[in-house]
């Protein structure tokens, strides 16, 4: 917003303004993460088992495989959402829909990505397998594979907030 003297003045947002973003992010990350877990599903639970590799080492790149497939789905989803659905409070709607800030979105994403792969890697080798409703998978992946992938959902999900409100969606 311009004033008198053509100086462009910087309107804080209110509580109500924020909680409401923080809902539709919320909302537009479930949306995204529903995509995310249905082609790592796709993948973990029926392609990847599919090839004719195997072994330890084949396990944990399939895992790595699945993970940044989904993710990488995931990404794109909320790219889209976020842009014309979450940060309306913006100081630049254009530049913050630009090249640009999609480059920055998609870096944000890769750290995140590699924040989820070390974990999920980490917690899948840690945690040991466990039944759930009388079976250790669910849809042909197992249920330490969901645990992990939702713990780090979570732990990412607060740095991608905070990341994309602080250098793309500026309000």
């Amino acid at each position: 917003m311009a004033n008198t003297d053509g100086k462009t003045e910087k309107r804080a947002q209110t509580k109500k303004q924020l909680f409401w973003e923080v809902f539709r992010f919320l909302l537009v990350g479930g949306t995204a993460t529903v995509a995310d877990y249905l082609v790592f599903w796709l993948f973990d639970g029926w392609i990847l088992p599919l090839l004719p590799f195997s072994g330890r080492g084949w396990e944990t790149l399939a895992l790595i495989l699945a993970t940044a497939l989904g993710f990488g789905v995931g990404l794109i989803v909320n790219w889209i959402l976020s842009v014309r659905f979450v940060f309306r409070a913006v100081r630049d709607k254009k530049q913050a829909g630009s090249k640009k800030s999609f480059v920055i979105f998609t870096v944000i994403g890769l750290i995140g990505l590699a924040i989820t792969e070390v974990g999920v890697v980490l917690l899948v080798s840690v945690l040991p397998k466990f039944k759930l409703f009388g079976t250790t998978a669910l849809l042909r992946t197992e249920w330490r594979k969901w645990l992990a992938k939702a713990i780090m959902t979570c732990i990412v999900l607060a740095f991608n907030y905070l990341a994309r409100k602080k250098f793309i969606f500026k309000s």
